[in-house]
């Protein structure tokens, strides 16, 4: 289910991809309050032809009728570069303590047991491990994403892949870009970067330097300020496979990092994604981002994942408004959280040239909101889970109100789920010959939910709907 282009409109007669529909094939219009990289245009237009954006007009420099208005904030898909999909149907872990570092933690029985050996237990069964990945990403296209780090890792011999390739873009394994080559993609994500072999950290090196690889994520530096251990990861990055401080690198928290480590790492043009709410719940501290803003580092944010951070993007970017608000002064504007949902992690991901903005030539990957007011940027920021109108991966209209789903996908199988009271409607194309890819998301949902039962535990939710659930 790799994105593949929409091809709308086409004669009743023509089956899906056949010669006569892409004949057919028409743009689609969208018609909302568009915000672009360099402004936000009220009455705008999203032209789509295939999986990428043909124009970005007002409405009234259009010659055409024929649009689709959706009464809608019309933004780029968030792009999520800090994620743990397979771990996210687990419900919410509550250790009822704080930790110094992640290697703590880790080590904990209450960890292992509420996590660790239940998720190693469903991986090790490939069709719990296919259902466990797309509930993932399923949950990260409700939360706004179109673009993930950090799902399933391919088993040789298995169908992983036909789960990997999936509905959300998995830049570190199928981006669906041009010349995306499944399992050698141009991000690399490691969770743990100082246990690579030097071999292996030499060749990331060297990717880096050849091109083949834009963007190495790394989780570094996770832990309590104070900890003294964690803040010694900055000096190992600069020594492994001959310096992680380069470009092409971004850290993962850098919570125990101060204004020294960020001046390095903007003169080493070293990004920094930033996920709060894991780790205040885990840590009681977050990131220094007034520290990393103010030497110029480029800053995106993310969830983590939702046992301890956020169910999704826009819960975590209200989290992160909420902390920006009480700051004094707050660290961002608006418009700054904005970007590093979007243009900022597009950068860091070395794909700023494809995704995480609205403009020509881009891929169609969209994020709609029902409209309310005139302020798109705060209608984001505190975007409810029922607000979301429409998630569109490649010019495919994936999840969102059935109105716009159905007149997007005529005639196509139309799932509904109902989101914190709204009825939603979920497009999941099936492949051929894969079993797991054929499951409604009902069918998926059980069987995690029948396992996870007979360990004494839930299958999350896919959303929050109770207010901002800070706590």
């Amino acid at each position: 289910m790799s994105p593949r282009p929409l091809l709308l409109f086409a004669l009743p007669l023509c089956l899906y991809l056949d010669p006569c529909v892409a004949q057919q094939q028409q743009p689609v219009v969208l018609r909302g309050f568009v915000v672009t990289p360099t402004a936000v245009l009220p009455d705008g237009l999203v032209s789509i032809l295939g999986s990428k954006i043909l124009q970005v007009v007002t409405f009234s420099g259009w010659p055409q009728a024929s649009t689709v208005d959706t009464d809608s904030f019309i933004f780029p898909g968030l792009i999520d570069l800090h994620d743990h999909i397979t771990w996210n149907l687990f419900p919410r872990w509550r250790p009822y303590e704080l930790f110094d570092s992640r290697y703590e933690w880790l080590q904990k029985a209450a960890y292992k047991i509420a996590l660790d050996e239940p998720h190693g237990i469903l991986l090790a069964d490939h069709v719990l491990a296919c259902d466990a990945d797309r509930f993932g990403e399923i949950k990260a296209i409700v939360g706004g994403a179109t673009s993930v780090v950090g799902s399933l890792n391919p088993t040789p011999g298995t169908n992983d892949n036909a789960c990997i390739i999936g509905l959300a873009r998995n830049l570190d394994t199928y981006a669906g870009f041009d010349g995306s080559v499944l399992n050698h993609e141009k991000v690399r994500y490691e969770v743990f970067p100082f246990e690579m072999t030097l071999a292996d950290a030499a060749q990331v090196n060297a990717d880096l330097t050849s091109g083949q690889l834009k963007g190495f994520l790394i989780h570094v530096g996770e832990g309590n300020p104070s900890d003294a251990a964690s803040a010694r990861e900055f000096k190992m990055l600069a020594k492994r496979g001959g310096g992680f401080l380069r470009s092409g690198v971004s850290v993962i928290h850098g919570v125990a990092f101060g204004q020294a480590e960020f001046t390095q790492m903007e003169k080493a043009h070293v990004g920094l994604i930033w996920s709060p709410r894991s780790n205040i719940e885990l840590y009681d501290a977050t990131t220094d981002v007034s520290s990393a803003k103010n030497a110029g580092v480029k800053i995106a944010l993310a969830p983590d994942w939702s046992p301890s951070g956020s169910d999704g993007m826009l819960e975590e970017l209200k989290y992160a408004a909420t902390w920006n608000a009480s700051q004094v002064p707050p660290v961002f504007d608006d418009a700054d959280l904005v970007k590093m949902v979007t243009v900022v992690p597009a950068q860091l991901a070395g794909a700023d040239k494809q995704i995480g903005s609205i403009a020509e030539g881009f891929y169609a990957d969209l994020l709609l909101l029902r409209k309310t007011g005139t302020n798109a940027y705060q209608a984001l920021l505190h975007a409810r889970p029922e607000d979301v109108r429409l998630v569109m991966v490649g010019g495919i209209p994936i999840y969102g109100d059935r109105d716009l789903m159905e007149r997007l996908l005529p005639g196509r199988q139309l799932e509904t789920i109902v989101l914190c009271g709204s009825p939603k409607a979920i497009y999941i194309e099936p492949q051929k010959g894969i079993p797991e890819s054929e499951k409604s998301f009902r069918q998926m949902s059980e069987e995690l939910r029948t396992k996870l039962a007979s360990w004494g535990t839930s299958l999350a939710q896919l959303a929050p709907c109770q207010g901002t659930n800070l706590n």
